[in-house]
């Protein structure tokens, strides 16, 4: 079953990690991360600041949602979003 995005939209910015941000299974809250080199190397890609980590989220944050939900799915408990899900290699 595909997790639900968190309506509020909050995030949790951890400087050792990544973003940390909650989706739903149903009522359940399910904690989900998107590393912070997976934002950077993004930023990179996109010709964007790789220090403004919030931004290169939110402007992606529909795919990093999808992905989350994906490996949900495939059974992580705590789902990871990786730079090889986010900006695949050509």
């Amino acid at each position: 079953m595909p997790l639900q995005p968190d309506p509020s939209g909050e995030i949790v910015v951890d400087q050792h990690s990544g973003i940390l941000f909650a989706m739903f299974d149903g009522s359940r809250p399910v904690l989900c991360e998107i590393e912070w080199g997976t934002l950077t190397d993004r930023a990179t890609v996109d010709g964007t600041d790789q220090k403004d980590v919030r931004a290169t989220y939110h402007r992606h944050r529909e795919a990093i949602q999808a992905i989350a939900s994906q490996n949900y799915d495939a059974r992580e408990e705590r789902p990871i979003v990786t730079t090889y899900q986010l900006t695949p290699l050509p």
